[in-house]
């Protein structure tokens, strides 16, 4: 380890003492580079495209093989380290729900959405988008990657439920 990282073995133990100390710093790391390839949201497009944009970029990363091991490893060692689940949630999964309700709050405020609370649609959206592709691949049930015809029906079939729920209705 403290070969790739171009460290001497003081230097690396030092900065990292215990494993749990290493996890916590590739959590935090992965986790703020997601949350910048994900969390944009322009202010021109309609909220459809703009959830159709963030959904599929979502669950593309949540999908790929670095994430479903990181996802792995959270799930075996946070019993033994509970912290690893607490900060890869508040790294990743809570940045990404506060982002996108911030987003629905604006659009709430200028009518785009129902006057709901903006934090609990993000989290609907959010598990909506990664709960049944990902859990399957988390348990190894599919390791196949899903064709892309078949994640775009996923992701459009979540948009208009969503929209159904949280639009405003067509007057």
């Amino acid at each position: 380890m403290a070969r790739r990282a171009n460290a001497s073995k003081t230097t690396f133990y030092s900065r990292f003492p215990t494993k749990e100390d290493l996890f916590l710093a590739v959590i935090a790391r992965r986790m703020t580079k997601i949350f910048e390839q994900v969390a944009k949201f322009p202010e021109r497009p309609s909220v459809e495209s703009t959830l159709r944009q963030f959904g599929a970029n979502l669950l593309h990363i949540a999908l790929s093989p670095e994430q479903i091991s990181l996802i792995r490893i959270i799930v075996m060692e946070s019993g033994r380290y509970p912290e690893l689940a607490t900060r890869f949630y508040e790294n990743g999964p809570k940045r990404g729900e506060e982002a996108l309700a911030t987003y629905l709050a604006g659009q709430i405020k200028i009518g785009h959405l129902r006057d709901e609370d903006p934090l609990m649609m993000a989290r609907h959206f959010m598990s909506l988008i990664t709960g049944s592709p990902v859990r399957w691949f988390v348990l190894g049930f599919d390791s196949e990657p899903i064709a892309e015809r078949s994640l775009r029906k996923h992701i459009d079939g979540v948009v208009r439920l969503f929209l159904r729920a949280y639009g405003q209705p067509q007057k």
